[in-house]
């Protein structure tokens, strides 16, 4: 098992020495006065109680650390009252690749619809950023037409997406060209900022200059020269006390060497507080609420262990084929597309030991140890398929080896987990299109009033994060008539029944995530720790798995429930603990 990382790099972010912003006047800027301004929190029940948060602020431009993230805010603050207390500070978002799907599908829907509800500041731009040739009307019409109301905002709709379009831009440069985004700094300080400081926010009080906000939904293989350029010739004015950020669409390479090598060359150009690397399944609803439900609920916690636990199955499976997306998922495969990100990060919130406290340092800290915990996973802990279908698929060469279903017992060797099996497995071409959450209970050892074809039943928790966000607890009872059988039924919570006015309003995944960026507020974004220990793990299965012949992965009929079952694989995983 690997050492666990030096205290440098689990060094909470609050320890980081606070030095006040010098303004261009030489005058000291109050703190109280930043986007991500000094408030309180109470907690009762804890006996918990934060005052006086101010920011972490460097003076120096060379630092290149000027607002760049807020380590104060927490999971328990109000993510409408956060947004409310920086309405007044305004961002440029700048979405690099505007005109292709990943904007134009996600993140130019997510920021209208953060538009719409009034979570955006009083005063923003939405540019895009592309190598094609559009005018500003093109892009417009191109935006429009992936924008969507949701059921209960028709009736302001129009007027909405109107306005929305009237504050988009476009501007057309190379990713890696210095000249472009040096005359795109110019365009934007001199065009588009001066028309912001003309807006309603002019009016509030003293101008401000916009933060930026960096969206790279761009291929991999342009982040180090776009991120190059951008620093040294598109930078928002510190001086002026503006923030620059970057969001940064996975894959983060595609082993730990390709990782590290992207890791060098981005921190040449931002410090690790500027990037919020995102994980969209980290941002769903049911995900980003599973820290309060498992640590805010004795009921949970106090059985949160491998006394009382005998499984934990994360499991994600798509009814559908790779549809369009197969020059890049055959080159990447479902391990690195599903299990060494999206699933790897729902288990380590799962399954880490509580934090400290709810800010993002200590939340990332705690998921950080749980990964260090965790065995390297080699080839024979896994079982790798392909739908029959796939080698069919264009773009898919038809000796291809690379699994769209994969399925791994994962050991974590700590005093809470040592001997529970947590069984991740995800496919593509299943027979239903589900994510989900699977927590199994040992077997109670009284069987005196469980009749004996239900004694292979357990208490389950089951959290489902799509397509129906839901919690479910199992258990045994009788039925109420007079027959009195003995049967296993569950409690449920449907979030789309018991919160029926809130799930009206459920926001997506990308608006929560993008909106948390414009905050500063990173809890919900991925370390680079997190993601070097990642690949840790995952390295050496691949490795043996792609060898020169790779394993060949085992054929499943496409609608069907893959090659195996997590339960099979963990009564294989039991069988073989108990031959040893």
């Amino acid at each position: 098992m690997s050492s666990l990382p030096t205290s440098s790099r689990l060094m909470s972010l609050r320890e980081r020495t606070e030095i006040p912003v010098v303004g261009d006047d030489g005058s000291h800027i109050d703190p109280s006065n930043s986007c991500s301004p000094r408030r309180s929190l109470s907690n009762s029940s804890r006996g918990y109680e934060r005052a006086s948060r101010g920011l972490t602020r460097v003076a120096s431009a060379s630092s290149a650390l000027s607002l760049v993230s807020n380590p104060n805010l927490s999971l328990l603050d109000s993510e409408l009252q956060v947004v409310e207390d920086c309405k007044e500070f305004p961002v440029v978002v700048v979405v690099v690749g505007a005109s292709g799907d990943l904007a134009r599908k996600k993140t130019l829907p997510a920021l209208f619809s953060l538009f719409y509800h009034n979570l955006l500041p009083l005063s923003f731009a939405v540019v895009g950023y592309a190598r094609s040739k559009l005018s500003v009307e093109e892009f417009r019409s191109s935006v429009s037409s992936n924008l969507v109301c949701r059921v209960g905002d028709r009736e302001c709709c129009e007027a909405k997406t109107r306005a929305f379009l009237e504050r988009c831009f476009y501007f057309s440069g190379q990713y890696g060209s210095l000249e472009d985004w040096l005359n795109f700094d110019r365009w934007l300080s001199e065009d588009i900022e001066p028309r912001m400081n003309q807006s309603d926010i002019a009016t509030r009080g003293a101008r401000r200059a916009p933060g930026r906000l960096f969206y790279l939904a761009i291929p991999p293989s342009v982040f180090a020269e776009t991120l190059r350029s951008i620093s040294r010739g598109a930078m928002a004015p510190e001086e002026l006390g503006a923030w620059t950020r970057v969001i940064v669409e996975k894959p983060f390479g595609r082993d730990s060497e390709s990782y590290m090598a992207l890791r060098d060359l981005v921190a040449e150009c931002f410090p690790e507080e500027a990037l919020y690397r995102i994980d969209h399944y980290v941002g769903k609803p049911l995900v980003a609420n599973l820290t309060t439900l498992r640590l805010g609920n004795f009921v949970f916690d106090a059985l949160w262990n491998r006394h009382c636990i005998e499984s934990v199955q994360v499991v994600f499976k798509e009814d559908f084929g790779v549809e369009g997306r197969a020059g890049y998922f055959d080159a990447y495969g479902i391990i690195r597309d599903i299990l060494q990100n999206h699933l790897l990060q729902v288990l380590s919130i799962i399954a880490m030991d509580p934090p400290a406290s709810p800010h993002a340092a200590d939340i990332n800290e705690a998921k950080l140890r749980l990964l260090y915990d965790i065995k390297p996973l080699h080839a024979k802990d896994f079982i790798i398929g392909q739908y029959d279908r796939y080698r069919s698929e264009r773009g898919v060469p038809k000796d291809s080896c690379t699994a769209t279903f994969a399925a791994c017992v994962v050991q974590i060797d700590n005093e809470r987990w040592r001997g529970v099996p947590f069984v991740m497995l995800a496919g593509k071409a299943l027979d239903e299109r589900k994510v989900y959450v699977k927590v199994a209970f040992h077997e109670t050892p009284n069987h005196t009033f469980i009749p004996e074809e239900l004694r292979d039943k357990r208490n389950t928790f089951y959290i489902e994060i799509q397509p129906r966000p839901a919690v479910e607890l199992s258990f045994i009872t009788k039925t109420p008539d007079l027959e009195g059988r003995v049967v296993q039924t569950k409690l449920d919570l449907v979030y789309n029944e018991s919160f029926s006015a809130e799930a009206q309003d459920m926001p997506d995944a990308y608006e929560r995530l993008i909106s948390d960026a414009i905050v500063g507020d990173r809890t919900l974004f991925i370390s680079d720790a997190q993601i070097s220990r990642a690949w840790e793990l995952f390295d050496p299965a691949l490795k043996e798995l792609e060898r020169d012949p790779p394993v060949q992965p085992v054929i499943y009929p496409y609608g069907s429930k893959g090659p195996i079952l997590p339960e099979t694989l963990i009564k294989k995983y039991m069988a073989g603990r108990m031959q040893d």
